[in-house]
């Protein structure tokens, strides 16, 4: 044999073992790569946890949404727009090839659920106070953070190493820490989140921070993440049963992404909390329902798209408009959004390929 082959031969070798090498210390990386990027639309390829809904018979036909916002709709290859305005299906499109009975992938959209189920647990007693350290519900491997620093977003958690490794999700990395949890859950990392105390009280996106409140919540109410979603908003809402991501190699919710229904469903969840639930069965006490859906915020704080209690809040001010005042929404990765207008009791949700102008989505709704 000739050196040639010899030296083929030991770079496929070194090849090998730096490969090994690289999943001995990365072991989410093989995994990430046979599952793929999550479906936008659902397959039931994966692991997933059943969100138990109610039956329901939907006979709605509402009319097309107005030509101006369908232009934006199409031009951003929307998949779903529906508006309820007052409890009354008033607009309804799909993009083509889609419809009523698609179950699209919420990907964010499900982390300001978590929030509200942290509000509802306030409510309930099973959280004590949002100022609590996550330690009292994780236990002392816990980050020395509180409920309410996970709520905001303003932890300012970091991954143990040296250097310090980013948990925040514009750094996602198949190696770093985030893909370590998507795969093996909140267990395999909780040991080695520290605080960046100079960061902590700066907003960063990180979903690190709903895997830990999702936990939180299970461990306060001894009771699967799940459970706790279709019992104190899914089916109370009326909408049918869905699906939720489960970790790879780990039991349990990914808290932060990856609940797969139909936009109809987000519509009655969007009521539901736009309404506080039932007037004889409120979802939560009035003060809190108007610190998470309504906080006293100024109108610069709201043009800033103000990060709140996992969910964002911004408001409708252009000159000559008839659609006005503060709203707050809820943003997937992809520009999944549900939107919750109080003063003109309205709830919109969208869907599609791209995401699509907040402001003049609205304003071309034509409602006031």
């Amino acid at each position: 044999m000739n050196m040639s082959f010899w030296r083929s031969w030991g770079t496929l070798v070194a090849a090998v073992a730096m490969i090994a090498g690289v999943f001995s210390v990365a072991p989410q990386v093989p995994v990430l790569l046979w599952e793929g990027f999550p479906a936008e639309i659902w397959t039931g390829a994966r692991r997933y946890a059943h969100v138990d809904g109610i039956v329901v018979e939907d006979t709605i036909n509402a009319p097309a949404i107005p030509k101006a916002a369908q232009t934006r709709f199409d031009a951003a290859a929307g998949r779903a727009l529906l508006v309820d305005q007052g409890g009354t299906r008033v607009f309804e499109s799909y993009g083509e090839g889609f419809g009523p009975t698609d179950r699209f992938n919420s990907f964010s959209l499900v982390k300001s659920l978590v929030g509200a189920l942290v509000v509802r647990a306030l409510a309930d007693g099973r959280i004590v106070s949002l100022d609590d350290p996550l330690a009292l519900y994780l236990g002392p491997e816990a980050p020395d953070a509180s409920v309410l620093d996970a709520l905001t977003m303003t932890s300012g958690l970091l991954y143990a190493g040296e250097p310090p490794k980013s948990v925040d999700d514009a750094g996602f990395s198949p190696f770093g820490p985030l893909a370590r949890l998507h795969v093996y859950g909140t267990e395999t990392v909780l040991p080695d989140l520290n605080v960046d105390h100079l960061a902590k009280g700066q907003f960063a996106y990180q979903s690190i921070n709903t895997a830990l409140l999702g936990a939180v919540l299970e461990n306060a109410y001894d009771q699967p993440l799940h459970e706790l979603l279709s019992d104190l908003i899914w089916r109370p809402a009326g909408a049918a049963g869905a699906d939720w991501q489960t970790y790879s190699k780990a039991e349990g919710v990914a808290a932060y992404c990856c609940l797969f229904a139909r936009a109809e469903d987000w519509i009655r969840v969007g009521r539901f909390l736009l309404d506080n639930g039932k007037p004889e069965d409120p979802f939560l006490p009035e003060d809190l329902w108007q610190d998470f859906i309504r906080p006293d915020l100024t109108i610069s704080q709201r043009r800033e798209g103000a990060y709140g209690w996992h969910l964002r809040h911004d408001v409708l001010d252009r000159d000559g408009e008839a659609l006005a005042g503060p709203f707050t929404y809820f943003m997937g990765r992809g520009g999944q959004m549900l939107y919750l207008l109080p003063d003109s009791d309205m709830v919109v949700v969208r869907f599609g390929e791209r995401p699509q102008l907040l402001h003049s989505t609205l304003y071309e709704l034509g409602l006031q």
